[in-house]
């Protein structure tokens, strides 16, 4: 699913041994830190929240959701909410929708994220299942 430190180390080092420009940046700025989130509900509606948007916008929408659904957004919560509610936090009428489908299947039991299946395309389909998950979505989910 998602690559540990050295995995991105190894993987980096098969990049700048192919292309020298990489390999500078890599010499100049050292390598990254791999962005790993907690698997779950909370990313993927983390996902959601944040296409299409700034990363600052974003945490400003997440941040209004937390105080008005609650902390930790619990599905049940958010699939209770009001539309207008979610709007008022900065989601547009298809994230609404989106975010409701999301933990309505999760609040329902109908996608566990700890059971998703060891084979990227098998949860890649279990995912897209779900009203506003797209491909790249669950792709970007599984990496992170």
């Amino acid at each position: 699913m998602s690559l540990s430190a050295e995995q991105l180390r190894r993987s980096l080092d098969a990049l700048a041994k192919a292309e020298r420009a990489f390999a500078e940046r890599i010499e100049a700025i050292g390598y990254p830190e791999p962005r790993i989130r907690a698997r779950g509900y909370q990313t993927l509606l983390r996902t959601i929240v944040g296409q299409q948007v700034s990363v600052a916008a974003a945490n400003s929408i997440w941040a209004k959701l937390e105080a008005i659904v609650g902390a930790g957004l619990a599905p049940e919560a958010v699939a209770a909410a009001p539309d207008e509610l979610l709007r008022q936090c900065g989601l547009s009428r298809q994230k609404v929708s989106y975010a409701r489908s999301l933990a309505e299947h999760v609040a329902s039991g109908d996608i566990d994220f700890d059971a998703l299946p060891a084979d990227d395309e098998e949860a890649i389909a279990r995912m897209t299942a779900i009203k506003g998950i797209g491909r790249w979505s669950a792709e970007i989910y599984l990496l992170f």
